[in-house]
């Protein structure tokens, strides 16, 4: 007994109505991008250390790429030579530079890493770290 064409068509189109409704529906209830707030930072109880100067915070706010600062008192040490790197947008949420810092007495260099959070910036672990001289 041949199968009619309108009887295989009709359960098709009926699951295309159903799936189409599922997907306006689906991005009826999305929210719209004027009632998404912006990305704040979520890590509560972070036990990063508050950057205390005022000039490498400034440093840290407006230098560009690869700008330099001198300071003689730092969480990294006395005398050191901080490279600041591009800023990104860390998972966090919060803007993060990672820096390298170069001891001016021993020309050593290592991995410094720091992110703005509303209170000023925080010195942050670094996860990897490398060891190298000044370039």
């Amino acid at each position: 007994m041949p199968i009619s064409q309108r009887s295989v068509v009709s359960p098709a189109r009926m699951l295309l109505v159903a799936l189409g409704l599922a997907v306006v529906s689906g991005c009826a209830s999305y929210p719209s991008s004027s009632a998404q707030q912006e990305a704040q930072y979520v890590l509560n109880n972070d036990p990063a250390t508050l950057l205390q100067d005022d000039n490498l915070n400034g440093f840290l706010t407006q230098a560009p790429a690869g700008a330099v600062i001198n300071a003689p008192d730092s969480p990294w040490g006395n005398n050191v030579e901080i490279v600041a790197d591009a800023a990104y947008l860390a998972a966090s949420g919060r803007e993060c530079r990672k820096l390298r810092v170069v001891a001016v007495d021993s020309n050593n260099a290592r991995s410094a890493l720091v992110c703005k959070t509303p209170n000023g910036w925080v010195n942050q672990r670094v996860v990897a770290q490398t060891t190298q001289g000044r370039n």
